[in-house]
């Protein structure tokens, strides 16, 4: 029987990977060439160009000789520019080429224990990775050479191994997935033979790698460092690379061993000191030194669990049960950290080492091979297009399909049977419709997979040869989409952001927005002008509060007349799946769309930039600190008492000069005590703010006594009251944007009256001499005046926008910021 699902799961993991197929309601691990479940995700290639994957790669990390063609833990730079150097081999890979080796390993565990072809597989990925990260692992699924390769949530594949095959009513589970360099928080609601996702979080650099490096950089220096000279002994610099491999793998080993001791001897990491001195590792772990070093990560987890919870109101009592994935979770007094953290039942009865990749399998049977359109049948055969799925919690599930044959071939008179190969049900023969289309219910069966197969008879009541020849259908949990991990915005030039898919919501997803204006001028011709449209990722309403996927560019090159600032613009969005985004931009002006696929930012972080960011956050933080206290505000000094550590980001960025890896994780506590000081300084700010909102409406009220309607009054009336809600919240931002709006109000009532029109002409002419093109600007000037002459309200507006145009921007800049965001609509 040839296989009409996927079946196989990846979970390609950072320490460990790891492939699972289904067997009917069965999810197996494929065992590799050594006979484990799990794989290192470690590749090696060697001066010949062979390419090792596995246990033997990792162990080359403690040669000398094999220091620069050994790597591991890639996973964590997926979606980066990052270039991996086998120097031997004289290759470079990024993580994504070196993540397919891995890939291309367990295909062939398949083939070595199965016999099998493996043509396609899910590939898990963590819940909280990044759309650019999505891109890179289908881009590894590819090079691996699969056909397809879904992605699936880790959490999500974690809560399908669980519940595949239960029945309960209605459950919430917490999936608690600490791998080796990433976690993940889930709530998962079980119900009705289905499940959901109700809220994740989580940290792509937090993870079993980051205790063991604590460990390192806490203990083990420290201890090397007082006893040899060792000055230059640091993760900074890569002479110290391959000790720096052996430690690693020795700490890894001894964790283990305190998970059934008190105590583990850490031997081996050969080096000579400044001296030349021999040093040998000979270091006591105790059980009680590593728990000081791991609660901290262990905590945060915790704390992101408790945000998780709290976002959906939630409390830990409603919780049935924590799901345990990853290694680290293995460990008895990480479960009791947890345990008492968050006071949920934890539940390992699946090995957390491979429940994801089990989970991968369940998802992956009930997804159908993508074959596209219907093969054309040959001659004497039939070909029937089904459409159903292939797990469900219906006994009677229902299939729907459609029967062609060859352009000689009459379908007239068939009629079509499925026959239920284990009880032998059959569903009795049922004609075809016009187009040879028919629908049936089935009978299955619980407890293994359904395999139907498919009977097509001519009126003579002979067999006729149809492909497929049989489908399977299992009765089971099954989750039928896939939500978004973060918002995906739309960044704005007064660094606000438009949102056009909410976190949660499912792929995939189509959005579209009508209401932007250009803020520049585009000429025709002109390369250097381009108007930028750059989509981010985060759920935080400042653009720059969130990462930068990618942008559309419209240059000057592109278009056949000038756009100028202040044209019409649509923006669509399309999300097909996790790391695909297609954004396209249409120009009502131009009648024309441009498009393009969302090229993902993969440059590596600038160490040097990350630390000037530092310092000049760490003069703010002194500089609101100082402010708050002289203020006497409770609630500005309890915001920067609750900033990320700094002594944790200095040293990150201090580790950063020679790993990637401690660059990003500083990256992601910057933007996070961005974000504190931002909000600090937002309310400290609160005062004035609130002075600017009353101000905003009575000018706005007075001006409608002059110039407004009846509808205007009745906006003031709504705006006096909305803002009146938002002072009494403390709401910072949306007050903000609600004052803008009473400005645009006003600056609308403003633009209809013609004397309006006539003083910024006048203003502009102020400014005449600072104008790039004096030229052009006594034209327009020119053309204003007439245009006043003549009463052409419309003709004095174009040339007051063309004037503002002529300035440089710093000047636009300027002069704008007095007249709200509507002057050039």
């Amino acid at each position: 029987m040839t296989r009409t699902t996927i079946d196989f799961g990846i979970d390609l993991g950072t320490t460990n990977s790891a492939i699972a197929v289904l067997n009917g309601t069965r999810p197996d691990v494929i065992k590799n060439n050594v006979d484990t479940d799990i794989t290192p995700s470690a590749v090696f290639i060697d001066k010949r160009g062979l390419v090792q994957v596995g246990q033997r790669a990792k162990n080359r990390q403690e040669d000398e000789s094999a220091v620069d063609d050994v790597y591991i833990e890639f996973k964590r730079r997926m979606g980066t520019d990052h270039r991996y150097e086998f120097k031997t081999a004289a290759r470079t890979m990024r993580p994504e080429e070196v993540s397919a080796e891995v890939l291309k390993s367990l295909r062939g565990d398949v083939q070595q224990r199965l016999g099998e072809d493996v043509q396609s597989a899910v590939i898990t990925v963590p819940a909280i990775f990044e759309q650019n990260q999505c891109a890179a692992t289908i881009k590894a699924g590819q090079l691996a050479g699969f056909v397809q390769c879904p992605l699936l949530q880790e959490p999500v594949a974690a809560a399908l191994a669980y519940g595949f095959q239960s029945d309960v009513t209605k459950e919430y589970w917490l999936i608690y997935d600490f791998g080796g360099g990433t976690f993940d928080a889930a709530i998962m609601k079980a119900e009705d033979g289905g499940i959901s996702v109700v809220n994740h979080g989580g940290d792509n650099y937090l993870g079993g790698s980051d205790i063991d490096w604590a460990i390192i950089d806490q203990l083990i220096i420290p201890d090397l460092k007082s006893k040899f000279n060792l000055p230059e002994f640091s993760r900074n610099n890569n002479k110290w690379r391959t000790e720096f491999a052996r430690i690693k793998n020795a700490v890894e080993i001894a964790k283990i061993q305190l998970s059934r001791s008190d105590t583990a001897f850490l031997e081996g990491g050969v080096l000579k000191d400044a001296d030349g001195k021999r040093v040998e590792l000979d270091f006591k772990l105790t059980r009680n030194a590593l728990v000081g070093v791991a609660e901290p990560f262990i905590m945060r987890s915790v704390e992101i669990c408790k945000r998780v919870l709290k976002e959906k109101g939630l409390s830990p009592t409603a919780i049935e049960k924590v799901i345990l994935v990853g290694g680290p979770t293995l460990a008895p007094y990480f479960r009791d950290m947890l345990k008492s953290g968050l006071g949920i039942h934890l539940d390992h009865s699946v090995d957390p080492l491979v429940v994801v990749a089990k989970g991968a399998a369940v998802f992956a049977g009930t997804q159908r091979f993508d074959t596209g359109a219907a093969p054309r049948p040959i001659a004497g055969e039939y070909s029937v297009d089904l459409k159903y799925k292939p797990v469900g919690a219906d006994e009677d599930p229902t299939v729907r399909g459609e029967v062609t044959a060859d352009s000689g071939t009459s379908i007239e008179g068939l009629t079509i049977e499925f026959v239920n190969n284990k009880s032998l049900w059959r569903s009795g023969k049922i004609p075809l419709k016009t187009g040879g289309k028919f629908k049936v219910n089935l009978l299955a069966e619980k407890g293994g997979q359904n395999v139907f197969s498919i009977e097509l008879v001519d009126s003579k009541g002979r067999k006729q040869i149809v492909k497929p020849d049989n489908l399977s259908y299992t009765i089971g949990m099954a989750i039928s989409e896939q939500p978004f991990c973060n918002d995906v915005r739309l960044a704005l030039a007064n660094n606000d952001s438009e949102i056009f898919f909410k976190k949660g919501d499912a792929y995939p997803a189509t959005h579209s927005y009508r209401g932007f204006k250009t803020t520049q001028t585009v000429r025709k011709g002109e390369s250097g002008d381009m108007l930028r449209i750059p989509v981010v990722e985060g759920n935080e309403e400042k653009a720059d509060w969130n990462r930068k996927l990618g942008e559309l560019v419209i240059s000057g090159s592109q278009i056949r007349r000038d756009v100028p600032a202040g044209s019409d613009l649509e923006v669509t969005l399309h999300a097909k799946g996790p790391g695909a985004i297609l954004a396209k931009a249409y120009v009502p002006l131009l009648d024309e769309e441009f498009e393009a696929i969302i090229d993902y930012d993969r440059k590596e972080l600038n160490v040097k930039d990350l630390r000037r960011q530092f310092e000049a956050e760490s003069k703010r933080l002194k500089s609101l600190t100082a402010k708050a206290n002289d203020a006497e505000d409770e609630g500005a000094g309890n915001l920067l008492e609750s900033v990320p550590d700094m002594e944790v980001i200095d040293g990150l960025l201090d580790t950063a000069k020679g790993d990637p890896d401690s660059a990003k994780k500083a990256e992601k506590r910057l933007i996070e005590l961005r974000i504190h000081l931002d909000k600090a300084e937002d309310l400290l700010k609160w005062p004035a703010l609130v002075t600017e909102a009353k101000t905003a409406l009575d000018d706005l009220d007075e001006l409608i006594e002059k110039h407004g309607d009846d509808t205007h009054r009745d906006q003031s009336a709504k705006f006096r009251d909305q803002i009146k809600d938002l002072i009494t919240q403390k709401r910072t931002e949306p007050l903000r944007k609600k004052v803008a709006q009473v400005s645009d109000l006003r600056l609308e009532i403003l633009l209809a009256q013609p004397g309006w029109w006539v003083g910024y002409l006048e203003y502009l002419i102020e400014r005449q001499g600072k104008m790039n093109d004096q030229d052009s600007a006594e034209r327009l000037i020119n053309q204003g005046r007439l245009a006043i002459s003549k009463n052409n309200l419309q003709g004095l507006r174009s040339a007051v926008v063309q004037l503002l145009d002529l300035l440089p921007k710093e000047v636009q800049d300027e002069v704008q910021r007095g007249f709200g965001s509507g002057v050039i609509k």
